[in-house]
């Protein structure tokens, strides 16, 4: 697919207070290559969005996304392996601010994942995954060490989190899955400041509930033991401070997936990585509608709410940025392969302690022209 694309946008940088809203344009690029075989499959898809805007708008606007996956099946089993490289904003996910405000953000990421039927009803899931983050620069505080507590609360952190995902799922009848889920993870802030060793244990439940309604749940309890080495002047080890974060993780999703109209309701709550010095609880709901009216016409509508939750580092009291995003589009189709896309958004986000808040609204009117599949 290739596509352009204009946007309008009332506060692009989230701020509070002075705002300034910016228009550019963009150039969209979506390329999937794949190889298949009857058990090997390859794929690798080049994401790309380039405008004309520059300075922090061309963080926030433009991308570059790379992903692969190489799979191969046998009767009974199936291992893949993944790999991706991203360079975008932090912005494009909730919380990864630095003082409120986001940044180029750059990520690789690479991963293991087997399945095998070990009976009929019996199936065992092993995964491992590496991910590392490069965040731009971020303005410290006149007369703060770059690792002082201070500047690790007000920017971003580069970091390498690996996880490992064992998984039992068993088939108890046709309708019904019960999943025990476990994993256990690594946070590393590459600066050497902070660490963070977490494991989890879930039990999950999935269940058809008709033809055209799913139903997919997850409870379990999640646990991260937390390092955090205080310098001063940059170099100089002055103390270590230890501390725990535990509780309750779940995840709930309902799915309907009709002919013409498919719903997606979502609820989350799971401790992840976002550039902080641990990791960080995040609790969310989300609902996604996709309405076909005709061949030619498509709506969709978006709604998302979360509140990230950061642990005090040196004692005193944890603090929370929230995020809410809300979408509207419209897709008319006046080929068989050029398209027209209208969208309306609005996004805030609440950050700081005193808390202030940055809205924008923003509109895009995107014309694309999707390719067939071609044979090389």
């Amino acid at each position: 697919m290739i596509g352009l694309v204009g946007q309008y946008t009332s506060n692009p940088e989230l701020v509070a207070g002075n705002t300034r809203s910016e228009s550019n344009a963009a150039l969209l690029l979506d390329a999937p290559v794949n190889y298949d075989s009857d058990d090997f499959h390859f794929a690798v898809t080049p994401n790309i969005r380039y405008g004309n805007a520059s300075g922090y708008s061309a963080i926030t606007s433009n991308f570059f996304h790379l992903d692969s996956l190489a799979r191969l099946d046998t009767e009974r089993s199936s291992i893949s392996v993944s790999a991706a490289l991203y360079r975008d904003s932090s912005l494009l996910y909730a919380g990864e601010l630095s003082d409120g405000v986001g940044v180029r953000r750059d990520t690789s990421t690479f991963g293991v994942n087997w399945q095998d039927m070990l009976t009929e009803r019996l199936q065992l899931m092993l995964g491992a995954n590496t991910s590392r983050v490069l965040f731009g620069q971020t303005t410290t505080p006149t007369g703060l060490s770059e690792n002082s507590e201070t500047s690790v609360l007000g920017s971003l952190v580069d970091y390498r989190y690996t996880t490992f995902l064992p998984a039992l799922a068993i088939l108890e009848s046709e309708r019904n899955t019960l999943r025990l889920l476990g994993s256990a993870g690594r946070y590393e802030a590459l600066n050497d400041v902070s660490d963070s060793n977490s494991a989890s244990l879930q039990l999950g439940f999935d269940r058809q509930l008709s033809e055209i309604w799913t139903l997919k749940t997850t409870l379990g309890y999640s646990r991260a033991q937390n390092r955090y080495n205080y310098f001063i002047f940059g170099k100089y080890l002055l103390s270590v401070f230890d501390s725990t974060q535990a509780g309750t993780v779940y995840s709930a999703d309902l799915v309907r997936q009709g002919e013409a109209f498919s719903l997606d309701l979502g609820a989350l709550r799971s401790l992840a990585p976002t550039g902080f010095a641990y990791l960080t609880l995040q609790q969310g709901v989300n609902a996604n509608a996709n309405y076909a009216f005709s061949e030619r016409w498509s709506y969709s509508a978006g709604a998302s709410w979360q509140t990230n939750t950061y642990p005090a580092i040196r004692g005193g009291d944890s603090f929370d940025r929230r995020y809410y995003n809300v979408a509207v589009s419209a897709k008319w189709r006046w080929t068989e392969q050029w398209a027209l896309t209208l969208q309306a958004n609005k996004v805030v986000q609440v950050y700081g302690s005193p808390s202030v808040s940055g809205a924008s609204t923003g509109v895009n009117l995107e014309i694309s022209r999707q390719f067939f599949r071609k044979d090389l």
